[in-house]
């Protein structure tokens, strides 16, 4: 210890892998599989971005993409190494996270959280958030209800429940809405279909001729939008189908009544009897986001929406 020169140890530092703001550039890359869209994702220049990929790459003493003029894959490297880079960013999140609200003398307690959400993010959204927040704050007392849109405003306007995991509201009162996700729609396609056979990617103009519906949830803006843009590309709508909610048009495709346009969480409920496939030009999304009363008083809303905010940062590049 007495022969150590002063600086060693930062030498250390310097040459280690764990270059925080390469590892953002990475996960950024991998996700984006393109360069020139990660760099702009970050706020970089491609060539700064290409400068921290190849210091990561030199310090891993491994290759983490392969490039050529058209594209950009991962290597084997590459994808073993994404997770736990994922893994990585997400817990240093965690943990300014923590301390933020340690500072705040917000320590965890006894207080209690009454959590209403809609369907769908019931089925994957609303786990990995609970799984964070229960670490974080082991204990406060939690009541979950699931309900549909109408009856998740009431409850929280109301003030019977704290926060809500829900779609856009159109009317939001003296609530407070932050979108976490986007989700993509899907063309919901029987089996049996030729179209859930095709090979190629599919276009809107695929569906002419077919037998087609529309979820009819004009309440939501985006469900709107889509059948807007299934009649404007020639697609006949078959009126004498109705379905008021994604379970019901799931059940019509199943039972290869026709095809329809489901945003892409249908993929938790479907079964084998449906095919999902993404079409080219449906480019229209649907959020969905935390909600909460500005004047509520109870101590875990901000927590909460910190963390379902953690969570969803890389799970909305993978919708």
């Amino acid at each position: 210890m007495a022969n150590e020169k002063p600086g060693n140890s930062h030498s250390i530092d310097r040459d280690h892998p764990l270059d925080l703001w390469s590892v953002k550039g990475f996960v950024a890359v991998a996700e984006e599989l393109h360069f020139g869209r990660a760099a702009k994702r970050l706020g970089l220049t491609q060539s700064t971005l290409s400068q921290r990929i190849r210091r990561l790459e030199s310090s891993l003493r491994v290759p983490l993409f392969v490039r050529s003029t058209r594209n950009v894959e991962l290597t084997a490297s590459g994808k073993t190494y994404l997770p736990l880079a994922r893994d990585i960013l997400l817990k240093l999140d965690e943990a300014t996270l923590l301390t933020r609200i340690a500072a705040g003398g917000g320590s965890p307690g006894d207080e209690k959280l009454n959590i209403v959400t809609v369907g769908p993010a019931a089925y994957r959204l609303l786990p990995l958030i609970l799984r964070r927040f229960c670490a974080g704050r082991p204990k406060t007392a939690l009541d979950v209800r699931i309900c549909d849109s109408a009856e998740l405003l009431r409850l929280l306007e109301n003030g019977d429940y704290h926060v809500g995991l829900l779609r856009p509201p159109t009317n939001v009162n003296f609530l407070r809405f932050k979108p976490l996700i986007s989700e993509r729609f899907l063309a919901v396609i029987p089996k049996n279909s030729k179209l859930a056979k095709a090979t190629s990617p599919l276009q809107l103009t695929d569906f002419v001729g077919h037998r087609c519906f529309t979820l009819k949830r004009f309440e939501l803006s985006s469900f709107e939008r889509v059948h807007e843009q299934i009649l404007s590309a020639g697609i006949d709508v078959d009126n004498r189908i109705s379905a008021s909610t994604t379970s019901a048009a799931l059940a019509l495709v199943s039972a290869s009544v026709g095809i329809t346009f489901l945003p892409s969480w249908v993929r938790n409920i479907s079964d084998d009897n449906v095919v999902l496939r993404q079409v080219d030009d449906l480019t229209i999304e649907l959020a969905l986001g935390v909600g909460w009363r500005a004047d509520s008083p109870a101590p875990a809303i901000a927590p909460f929406i910190e963390y379902a905010e953690l969570v969803c940062r890389p799970l909305d590049a993978l919708v």
